[in-house]
């Protein structure tokens, strides 16, 4: 057991700069959250196969930080669900888009 607990990753831990992206959103306030999404979304979402697009929409698990606002939810489950560069990419500019608009 405490090797499978050893081996267990996050999503967004296999890439230092997606974790520490998710670690600045997961501390930053609502509104600022949701400006993030706003802001890239759709860059997301034209990344992404239709199929992806219904598969987010209709999760309905409500255990992890992004899962109890809407916004949030379908946003990190768009980036979750996208290339491991696309991840990188998004990643980058939300830092960025965070670190300008303080």
């Amino acid at each position: 057991m405490i090797e499978e607990l050893k081996t267990y990753q996050r999503w967004y831990d296999k890439d230092p700069i997606v974790s520490k992206c998710v670690s600045i959103l997961e501390n930053t306030a609502i509104v600022r959250q949701h400006r993030v999404a706003a802001f890239l979304m759709d860059e997301i979402i034209a990344q992404l196969p239709d199929d992806i697009y219904e598969k987010v929409m209709t999760e309905q698990r409500k255990r992890r930080w992004y899962d109890f606002d809407e916004v949030c939810k379908i946003f990190m489950e768009l980036l979750r669900h996208s290339s491991e560069e696309t991840k990188k990419q998004i990643s980058v500019k939300i830092i960025t888009f965070l670190e300008d608009n303080v």
